[in-house]
Parts: C-alpha cells; structure tokens; sequence
C-alpha cells in the first residue's frame, strides 16, 4: 500500500500559533511515556517499573522554544487494535481528537515490539517523532541500536533518550520544534510494510466513498476492516447515510472472504516481517554479556515456591519497618511539636465551648490536625517509601507471574495483582486501574474484592502500628480472618456475576530489575504524601468538626442509643466505637486513627481489638472510592456492593467475637 492518503480533517496543524500545538505520547506499556511527560511538562505524575501505571490520558500546555505545545500522556498500548478501557483512550486520542503530532516513545529494550507499534501509528499518517528510550539498558546488556539507519529507513526523526536519567531531551527538544516548524500535516503512508493486493484494492475502493479532503488514512481503514470500535465510530460520523450503507454492505462482503481474525493476523504477519528485517539491519549484540545477578533475582520472584517465601519476607519487613518506624516517628513529632502546642493552646484559651472546639475530645486541631501530621503521615511516609521501591526495582509484574495460578479460581488472571496491589496505596486509584482488565466482569470482581478486603496505605499502615504492638496471635487471628472473608466472597462473585465469551489469556511483561533510582523513589513518596495532606487533612478537620456538633447537638447519643444491641451486644464492642464506625463511612483512615487512640489508652481488651480491626478493614470503602463506583460501574453496582460489604463486615467481626469469647 503505497500511496494511502491520510486525513487532513483530523489532527491536521492549525498554523495558528496562538493554539497549542497538540501533541500525543504513544508508546507501549512501560516504555517511560510518563517519565518524558513529567520531565517535559515538570508536573509529576505517577511512574514505576510495571505496566498499565497511567489508565487515562493527562494533559500540561508546555512552551518550546517560544511555542506552545499541549502534551498528552496516554495509557500504554500494545497495539492499536485495542482491547481494555484505557488502550480505548488512547486510540480516540489519536484518533478522533485532532493531534498534530505524535511523540512515540520506544522501548530499546523490547525494540521489535515497539517498532510493531510504532508502524501502526505511522500508518496512520501523523507526523511523528520517535524517540528511542532506555539506551542506557540496552548498552548494558550488549545491545547496539543504529538510530541513524532507523530515522533513515522510517523517515521519522530518531531521537536517543534515557528518561531515567534526564538524557536526550534537549535533542528531543529540537526535534520537536523542527516538528512544528515544518508545519507537517497529514502525509502519505511512507511506512515501506508490503501488503497482500487485496488490501490496496479495498483501501482504494473506500478511499473512494470520502471527499477527497476527509479520505481516511490506510491505517484507520486498516483498523475499520479489522471491526475496531473507534475506527467505525469515525467512518459514521464522516459519511452520509447512504454512502455509509454502500460501504457497511461492501465491507460486509469482503468479510465473508477474508474474515477479522484472518485479516489480523495477515496484517501482523506483514508487520512482522518488516520489523524483522528492520531489526536485522539497524540491531548488533555483543558475542559476550557477563551473566547479570538481576536476571536471577527475577527468577527467583516468580518461582512457585521461593516466590512466595520472598513475598512473605517482604510482608514481614514492611509490616516491622511501618509498626515500629512510624511508632517512633509519630512518637517524637507528638513530644517534641503537637502536645506542646496544643497544650499551649488550651492553657490560653479561657472560653470552654471554644477550647473544647480547638483541643477538646474531638478538636480541631486534636482529632483532626494532629492525628492527620503525627499518626497518619509517619506511617504512610514509611509505607510508601517501601512500596515505591518495590515498584522502581520491578517488584510487581513478577508477582503477578507468580499469583496468576492462585487467581483463576477467582475468574481472575496475574494482570488484577496490579489494581489489588495498587489498593494498598489507595482503593479510589485501584478502582480506577482496573480499566486495565480486558472483562467486565474482572473489572466488577476486582472493584469488589478491593472494595472490601484491599486496606488502603493510611489503614494499613495504622493496622500493622496496632498490631505490631500485640501477640503474634492477633495478627493471625485479623489477617486469617480478612483474607479468608476476602477468598470465600471472592469465590461466591465468581459464580454470581456473569462472564461473556471472552476466554481471557494472561501475557504479562516483565521488565528488568534495576536498581533502585532513588530520586524517583523519594520524590514519588513525597508526592504521594503531599497528595494525601491536601486531600486527607481537610477530611480530618471535617470529621472532628462533625462529631463535635454531634457531640453538642445530642444527636451522637441518639446514633449509639440505636446502635447498641448491635455495638454493644452483638460485637461486644464499647458505645465508644460507634464514633469509630461514624468516621468509617466517611474515610476509612479518619475511623482507624482513632481506633488506634482507643487501644492505646487501654479502652478496649485483646478480643475488642481483633473484633474492631476486623470490622473496620472489611466496612464500607470510603466516599471517594464509592463515588469511582458509580461512575465506572452504575448506582446498581456501587449500592449493592456497599450493602454487602457492611453486612459481611459485622457477620465476620461478629463471629469472630463470640468464637474468641468461648476461648479467651
């Protein structure tokens, strides 16, 4: 197909420079696109060493060299023929939203895959920049890639970067202004891929159907031959009715021949040929490469077996590093900042009503400031630290690897470790992640299970404070129960919600360990905290202020007077803990902090403890991710499950109660 006219109606340059050049980062999952989006734009966004970390695409107006240019980082994809959620939005942003050039971000380390890509994207007739990441891997690893050969062949500028480390931007700078300058609109498919004669004659005769300025580029007709969604989307909206039922019984006919799959897989076979010949000639490794102790470490990880002793291993250090770090972190920000303060505070504040307010039980610096900077920041300093090295070494997709098997049962494959590990940070983020999954009904289970028994970073990191000041046994006893809950209700909603035809296939790549780059991994802990003082702390000042007017207004004894038989009687918990439940339903940490108080004043015995942890991780998510909920999945769905989950809460802490009592 040598002469497929592109579109100019979409994504063609403006020449206005008072508009934004818009400009679209491509690239496949884990290629570094959020790390040149961060480094370009200097507004952070999350990055880590595993696929799928963005799910939906962002946007900063940068300047380069005095022009303005809308950058757009987009999930990673692995072809265009898209399959989840997220690669959806990557296609319409090239698609159906008018870029005027595209900066494909390939991975050296994975460069036939990339280029496979990347032909797919030139096909579709955008002007288009390459730049080719982690060179510094490469030359590790004996690997040798011309550049110059490949901008050749390809006819697109061949930048060589290393994100990581802040190499090549400036030349990706350049290139990117001579992109704008050269003023490129849509062009002709110059991508030198030879494709059986049939295509070309269907591509000419649907070529034929548009107005000589909106006709498709061969990549979109590509795509609509294949029953891409987004590419059908374009071609009704662009055709009149009539037309487009003389193109729908035309291309109706051609599939009787050469069905989608059939057409897939040709036009695979055809890209790959060219990828291999490309690589054979731009591509050199060296006779020698030492063996690399990364390349060990990695088996290891995901062994059936050792795996799961490493994993335990780090459950253990994370669960000592945050108990006891954050203990004596909290410990002395509270000695040495808060209880002066608020005890000079109350000293000289003479009005009741207003001290009560400031430093009283339910204070607003008391309840809501100080447990937010002394309890809740230490523990989630430290949690975090742990989790972005995990997530920097290239921890996670190996563990995917390794808990695919233990996922089946589930209806679920190793690609749903990624949102279920991701609820530990945050359950609002790991339900928003769980676009990556191919299914519905992998979305719906995955919202669920972390929805119910997936603690978020704060939670977690104030239930391993507690219990790392317990015995052994109650650890047991609320991590046993947690995860059993969570594997028998995970088992029942396999068998509840419905599947479609879909056979799902787990493929997971595995990036390479490295070590750690310890920038990345303070500034994203620093980030993450940052995020959660802006978003949490007003929630404390917010929940202390309620209880207080509930307090004062008589309506707090009215909730635990209703709730008694079933705090009191049924949980055996104190009247107390209704406030606890009360600040739950708002944010699960708010709730868990000032449970922590209560077992650190002595109110409640070792069976109220186990009771109460147990009942606060399995309750209700917090609003934030209630709300993702019915965005992402309905009313229907976000109710149902909140109702559920409440139930099984109290039924499992209840049980759990009565079954203690007969034997402590």
């Amino acid at each position: 197909m040598e002469s497929c006219h592109a579109l100019p109606g979409i994504g063609a340059g403006t020449g206005n420079d008072s508009v934004p050049f818009r400009v679209v980062i491509v690239g496949r999952p884990n290629s570094g696109k959020s790390l040149i989006f961060n480094e370009l734009t200097k507004v952070y966004s999350i990055v880590a060493n595993y696929p799928q970390t963005t799910v939906a695409p962002s946007s900063q107006v940068i300047d380069i060299f005095g022009r303005s240019v809308l950058l757009v980082d987009t999930p990673g994809v692995s072809s265009l023929l898209v399959n989840s959620p997220d690669e959806r939005s990557t296609l319409d942003a090239l698609i159906g939203q008018r870029p005027d050039g595209v900066l494909f971000c390939s991975d050296a380390m994975h460069l036939k895959q990339s280029l496979m890509l990347l032909v797919q994207v030139m096909e579709l007739g955008l002007p288009t920049v390459c730049c080719l990441n982690k060179v510094d891997d490469t030359a590790a690893c004996g690997m040798i890639i011309d550049s110059a050969a490949l901008s050749a062949t390809l006819s697109v500028p061949v930048v060589e970067l290393s994100a990581a480390h802040g190499f090549g931007f400036d030349a990706l700078k350049s290139s990117l202004r001579q992109l704008m300058e050269s003023k490129a609109s849509y062009r002709d498919c110059s991508v030198p891929v030879s494709y059986q004669p049939f295509f070309q004659e269907m591509a000419t005769t649907i070529r034929s159907l548009f107005p000589l300025e909106s006709r498709p580029s061969c990549g979109l007709i590509l795509l609509y031959l294949q029953g891409d969604q987004t590419a059908s989307n374009w071609v009704a909206k662009t055709l009149a009715d009539g037309v487009l039922c003389k193109l729908q019984g035309m291309v109706e006919e051609f599939r009787q021949k050469y069905p989608a799959n059939r057409v897939g897989l040709l036009l695979f076979q055809n890209r790959l040929a060219f990828v291999e010949q490309l690589t054979g000639t731009i591509l050199r490794q060296a006779s020698y490469v030492p063996p690399s102790p990364a390349r060990h470490a990695e088996r290891l990880c995901r062994h059936p077996v050792y795996g799961w002793f490493i994993f335990l291993a780090i459950l253990w250090m994370t669960f000592k590093g945050v108990g006891i770090g954050a203990a004596d972190l909290g410990g002395w920000l509270d000695s040495t900042l808060f209880s002066p303060a608020t005890q000079l505070i109350g000293e000289n504040i003479s009005y009741p009503l207003l001290n009560e307010f400031l430093v009283g039980q339910f204070g607003l610096l008391t309840m809501g400031l100080a447990n937010a900077m002394v309890t809740v920041v230490p523990i989630l300093a430290i949690f975090f630290l742990i989790v972005n090295l995990l997530e920097d070494v290239g921890y996670l997709p190996n563990l995917s690897v390794l808990a695919n098997r233990t996922l089946r049962p589930f209806g679920l494959t190793g690609k749903a470790v990624l949102p279920l590990v991701l609820g530990t940070g945050c359950n609002t983020t790991a339900t928003m992640s769980s676009r990556i999954l191919e299914t519905k009904k992998e979305r719906l289970l995955v919202s669920f299970l972390v929805a119910l028994g997936v603690p978020c970073s704060v939670q977690l990191g104030i239930l391993m404070a507690i219990l790392a000041t317990m015995p052994f046994s109650a650890l047991l006893l609320v991590l046993g129960s947690v995860l059993l809950t969570t594997v028998a209700c995970g088992l029942l909603m396999n068998h509840l919600v419905r599947s479609g035809k879909k056979k799902v296939v787990f493929i997971q790549e595995l990036p390479s360990f490295h070590w750690p780059h310890w920038r990345n991994i303070l500034l994203k802990t620093y980030y993450r905290v940052k995020w959660f003082l802006v978003e949490a702390v007003p929630m404390f000042m917010v929940a202390a202020l309620t209880m207080f007017v509930m307090e004062k207004s008589g309506l707090l004894q009215v909730i635990k007077q209703l709730l008694h038989p079933l705090i009191t009687g049924f949980l055996s918990l104190p009247d107390k803990t209704t406030e606890v439940f009360i600040l739950v339903l708002a944010r699960r940490e708010v709730g868990a902090v000032y449970f922590k108080q209560m077992v650190e004043s002595g109110e409640i015995d070792y069976v109220q403890i186990v009771t109460g942890l147990i009942v606060i991780t399995l309750f209700i998510p917090c609003v934030s991710n209630t709300m993702v909920m019915l965005k992402e999945y309905g009313v229907r769905w976000a109710v149902s499950t909140n109702l559920a989950i409440i139930a099984i809460a109290v039924l499992v802490g209840g049980a759990v109660n009565h079954l203690l009592r007969l034997f402590v």
